[in-house]
Order: C-alpha cells, then structure tokens, then sequence
C-alpha cells in the first residue's frame, strides 16, 4: 500500500554565490527566508493531490477489490473491507460507482505507473467476467450480455461503467457489452412507462430521476459515439432517448434547482452531466442551463447539505452502501463539469463555485477524515461525513471509501485542468 509521502510543497530559494559584508544582511531576508508552506483555503497547508489521490485509491483498491476470493468473492468490490463480513450478494449498482473511482484512479496513473496500471486494467477483465457482481436470476432480464437487471437504474449505471471501461482502455469488448445491454435490456422499457420515460424496473413502471439521470447519460453518450461514427440515424434514435430521459429530470426539477420531493446528491449529479452532454451533443444552451441549475442545488440547497464550519458540505444521506455511497456520484460527474471550460461562455462562475465545493470536501477527507499517521493508517477509514473518520475499531465501508477516493482523484483532475 502506497503512504502518503509530504505534507507539503515546500517553497525553496538558491543562496546566491557571494555577498560583500556590507550586503550580507539587507540580503539575508532574501536569500534565507524561513522555510514556507502555501495553504489552501481548507487546510494549514499545500495539499499534493497527486499524493493524496495514490494514497487513497491505492488503499481503496486493495481493501475493497476482491483481487483474490475473500469470504466468496473475488474479482469483484465488497461492501467492508476484504469482504471481511461476507454478504455480498446485492452488491451491484455499488459496483459501478467503485469502478468509476478506479477508472479514475487507472487515467490518472496509466503513463507514470504503468506496472499499478497493467494490475489495475487486469482487475477490470475479472469484473467484466464477473459480470459486475450481477445477481439478477431472471435471464431475459439479463440479456446476452450478462449485465441486465430487474432494476433499471442498476443497469444503467452498470453500462456508463462499462464505457468508462472502454474510454480508459480502448478495449472493445467493453463498449459492445455497453451499447448490447442497452439496446436489449433498456430500450424496451421505454414502452412500459406511460410518459415514455424509463421505468424504475420491469416489475415497477414508475418513473424516477434515480433512473432517468443516468439513462440520459447513457444515450447521450451512444449518441456521441454514433455521431462519430457516422451513423445518424443511431444518433438520432439515442439522442431522442437522452431527450425523453431528461425530460423528466426536468419535469421534477424545482425553483432551487434539486430533484424532487426528497432530492439526492447523486440524482444531482446524474442531472448536471446528462444535461452538459446533451447541450455539447446539440449546443441547446437551455439544457447546460438546468445542468447548472442542478449543481446550484446541490451547493446551495439546505436539503442537500449541513453547515459546518460556517459553510456547506453534503449531508449524511444515510451510512448504509447504498448511501454511503451517494456523495461519490456527484464527485464524479462535478469534475466533469468543472473541468469543462466551454461553460464560460453561458455562466462564467458555475465552475469555480463548483472547484471551491470540492476543494472544501476534499481538503476536509485528507485533513480530518482519516488517520494518515503511521500507526493509525492501517485501521483507519473514511465516515459518511467528509470531515469525520468513521468509529475505530469498526470496519471500512464501501460507500463511504468510495466517496473519499473519488474525492481525491476529482481534485487531481480539476487541478491539472485549471
């Protein structure tokens, strides 16, 4: 497991060569300043994102990632670390949110730590033969593929895994699983919802932003590849999909931009890529528009966070995996929006309100979240609150170290793309 290597980037002067006696001191305050650390606005000090990220992916992945059978799982996450507990059989949807993180994790590392790399891009063939973890019985509802399930939504966001998989490594294999369960599994379903939206299951004909944010995802994603490719009657059906999708994101957006009755930081989330993707797809400005207004909410709404130290961070959605895990969607897709520096040109401050929000979670996960000290590093894990460490002594939970890595590696990448 990788440590965490500085606290710090330290700021250095040369001495200059020779001085004569009479300069020697007015000199003094230049040529030997104190030793400096730059800190940023959440911490005493100049946080490496680079260090943090590889600290905390590294020990994400080896404690939750199955890389050998650990109480029947293997190649697969687990919902405590080393599956230590056992009781993984409905971990699925989970799946896709940890494998967002070390995809993550993987882009960042692939040029400069290509042996981790090679490992890593080994750990997502075993996924990908393990079909994610899908539990799902009923084999109509699984498709060809493997990958589809009663609930919707789990395959959707199944399905972005698998395109991430497929942008991070060129591979194929992932892509025509992607597009194959979505064609199979998802399309149909469209017909079962009154208003044409995607269903929150086959057995279940309501319809919910938990399913329509990433089926809008998904479609616009298709769509662009399609375009791409030349095929504009495929971009055309699955841009038309990425539209009704979004369409009821819109049709429970309220007047402060959250979703819904009890609104979700990760349905936010799913709303602001969904509508960035379909305003790059078509430069329709008035989705990128509810986009932002999605990640207003998110930032602003009091149902969405909890003051701390005078301002918001996220709330407590709940310690369970299902969760636990909500805050890493949202950092997940805000680094998208973020790092998109078109968005000037429609609202010059979406971006830099969004760059302070996840500073202010990740600088909060890397200073008071977890026990980096030597002897408290092994036991040590991430709560459900940025600024708080869970209970020692209690295990590690999925969600919850999800949330934290992505953390991390999201703040690399909008550092890098400032």
């Amino acid at each position: 497991m990788k440590q965490y290597k500085s606290m710090g980037n330290l700021i250095l002067f040369a001495v200059l060569a020779a001085f004569s006696a009479s300069c020697e001191k007015d000199y003094t305050a230049i040529t030997n300043p104190p030793v400096e650390q730059k800190a940023n606005v959440y911490s005493t000090y100049e946080i490496d994102w680079s260090e943090a990220a590889d600290s905390v992916s590294s020990a994400f992945v080896e404690r939750f990632y199955c890389s050998s059978n650990r109480n029947g799982a293997e190649g697969v996450f687990s919902y405590s670390e080393y599956n230590n507990r056992g009781g993984n059989g409905n971990c699925y949807w989970q799946q896709a949110h940890a494998m967002g993180a070390m995809v993550d994790y993987y882009n960042r590392i692939k040029y400069t730590d290509p042996d981790q790399a090679a490992l890593i891009k080994t750990y997502f063939r075993r996924w990908y033969d393990k079909r994610g973890n899908n539990y799902e019985g009923n084999r109509e509802w699984r498709g060809s593929t493997g990958f589809g399930n009663d609930f919707t939504d789990d395959t959707c966001w199944i399905i972005i895994a698998l395109l991430q998989m497929y942008e991070a490594t060129d591979d194929a294999t992932y892509f025509d699983a992607a597009k194959k369960t979505w064609d199979e599994c998802v399309r149909p379903r469209f017909a079962i919802n009154r208003y044409g939206w995607l269903p929150w299951k086959w057995t279940d004909t309501g319809a919910n932003e938990c399913t329509n944010g990433p089926g809008a995802i998904v479609a616009a994603t298709l769509a662009g590849y399609s375009k791409e490719a030349g095929n504009t009657e495929e971009y055309e059906r699955y841009l038309n999909e990425a539209y009704k999708c979004f369409d009821q994101n819109i049709s429970v957006m309220n007047d402060n931009g959250t979703l819904s009755g009890i609104p979700l930081s990760y349905t936010q989330g799913t709303c602001m890529e969904a509508g960035r993707l379909i305003w790059r797809l078509t430069g329709e400005i008035g989705y990128l528009r509810k986009a932002v207004s999605a990640a207003r909410g998110q930032m602003m709404a009091k149902s969405m966070n909890e003051v701390y130290e005078s301002e918001n961070v996220m709330r407590d959605e709940g310690t369970d995996e299902n969760n636990s895990i909500f805050h890493a969607v949202f950092f997940h897709w805000a680094a998208r929006m973020a790092t998109d520096k078109d968005i000037d040109s429609v609202d010059p401050r979406i971006r830099s309100e969004l760059e302070r929000y996840l500073l202010r979670h990740a600088s909060y996960y890397w200073t008071r979240g977890i026990d980096k000290s030597v002897f408290g590093w092994k036991d040590s894990y991430f709560g459900v609150k940025c600024y708080e460490a869970r209970t020692p002594g209690t295990g590690g939970s999925l969600g919850a170290y999800t949330s934290a890595a992505q953390a991390m590696e999201t703040m690399w990448l909008v550092e890098r793309n400032k």
